[in-house]
């Protein structure tokens, strides 16, 4: 369970900080059900209402402290690219890693991905839709989170990982 205060990863919004638990009318429900009111941190006017008892259903989990995020940051240069035999796999296993809740993963669709959008721009193609929204997607999740994480401005973090991708071990 989390408490008012916490930082949480929620699959739909980003970073999120628990700004409370409330009780709600749920149709079809005999009783009120509790749930978590949730301020996403890079949406200022958005609440998400979350439900307590939703069992392995909840996608929320506490962001990586900032130890975590500093092993992760000096560990990213090592991570293995994400494999495919083709193309549509690579989309598959990228927007398994997107999906997936875990930094580790989200670092590796990153690294995977920049790396075949610099292959396709030298040959002069771009990459595709479901490509690029990965991309997207796995680097808001990634640099929200740690600079939530780290106390750093986002921008900064994006800099700061672009060149943590580029240390070759």
């Amino acid at each position: 369970m989390f408490a008012e205060g916490d930082y949480i990863s929620h699959s739909a919004s980003g970073v999120c900080r628990v700004a409370g638990i409330t009780l709600m009318e749920v149709p079809g429900a005999d009783r009120k059900k509790e749930y978590y009111i949730l301020k996403p941190v890079y949406d200022r006017s958005a609440t998400v209402y979350c439900p307590v008892e939703t069992g392995k259903a909840l996608k929320c989990r506490r962001i990586m402290t900032k130890e975590q995020a500093g092993a992760l940051l000096d560990e990213i240069s090592g991570l293995e690219q994400l494999t495919a035999q083709n193309p549509k796999e690579l989309e598959e296993r990228c927007r398994a890693a997107v999906q997936s809740e875990n930094s580790a993963e989200w670092a590796r669709a990153i690294k995977t991905l920049r790396q075949e959008r610099d292959k396709r721009l030298s040959t002069g193609k771009r990459m595709t839709v479901i490509q690029e929204r990965c991309l997207k997607l796995a680097e808001e999740k990634l640099c929200g989170e740690l600079a939530v994480s780290l106390g750093m401005e986002r921008e900064k973090v994006e800099e700061l990982l672009i060149e943590k991708m580029a240390v070759k071990v």
